[in-house]
């Protein structure tokens, strides 16, 4: 089961770099396209569209985003949230920090709720009912942050010496230390692309399930779970990011 966990780990981690490549690769232009990972599409490198952001800007003008949701629902309808586990780049740098030696927590479930708040408030409220405002979850968005305003304020394309700028930052600290103390706690706390995805996992074309009848109980499967559930009694939960951890035993990915 050891070797199987580590070929695991192991592909996961080829995948998450090799998507990291592939959405970041500047030669490749396809931003009218976008895929269902949190990738900025303000990166200077960017290849496609962060849904996230496309749902903004059509939200921002009262334009009903078809393809769009359509992307993120044909998505969901084959995979899950198995985009979050292995080709989310801010999931493979959550992956990465909560390595870091240091006092690890385990995060109250309601929080997960939070994720809902921001996604029905700053994702599609707030730009579609005060459009003029420029206030959405994008204004904040850690991942935009690292990959856009950091990256235009060390080009001089913008001013790091902006009260806005200082809070996008703070805010993408603060998601890099509770990275490294709860492992993936952006996405189950803060991803509004994750609470999207996460209402096809029980119904996605493939999802988890038991191959072997035969469970000891053991528990190592929940042990092994970065979103802390129980995969054996949770199976297919919407928190589950589909990164096949639990896969060693009974329980396998597949068409059901």
């Amino acid at each position: 089961m050891v070797d199987k966990l580590k070929r695991i780990t192991f592909t996961r981690y080829f995948i998450q770099f090799v998507a990291l490549l592939g959405l970041n690769a500047n030669f490749f232009q396809f931003r009218s396209v976008c895929v269902p990972a949190m990738n900025c599409h303000s990166c200077p490198a960017a290849t496609f569209a962060c849904p996230v952001g496309v749902l903004i800007n059509f939200c921002t003008l009262r334009i009903f985003p078809f393809v769009a949701l359509g992307i993120i629902g044909l998505a969901g309808t084959l995979f899950g949230r198995l985009w979050c586990g292995f080709i989310c780049p801010f999931g493979l740098l959550q992956d990465l920090l909560h390595k870091i030696p240091g006092r690890k927590v385990r995060l109250p479930r309601f929080l997960g709720y939070t994720k809902w708040v921001l996604l029905g408030g700053l994702v599609f409220a707030l730009p579609l009912l005060y459009p003029h405002l420029n206030v959405s979850y994008c204004t904040l968005c850690p991942v935009g942050t690292l990959e856009s305003a950091i990256p235009w304020a060390i080009t001089g394309a913008s001013s790091p010496w902006r009260v806005m700028f200082a809070v996008r930052v703070a805010v993408l600290v603060g998601i890099i230390a509770l990275a490294v103390a709860a492992s993936r706690s952006f996405c189950r706390v803060f991803c509004p692309l994750g609470a999207m995805l996460s209402l096809f996992n029980r119904f996605s074309f493939w999802r988890i399930r038991q191959e072997n009848l035969s469970c000891n109980t053991c528990g190592q499967c929940a042990k092994r779970c970065p979103v802390e559930i129980d995969p054996m009694a949770e199976m297919n939960n919407g928190e589950c990011v589909r990164c096949l951890n639990c896969t060693t035993r009974c329980l396998k990915l597949g068409v059901k």
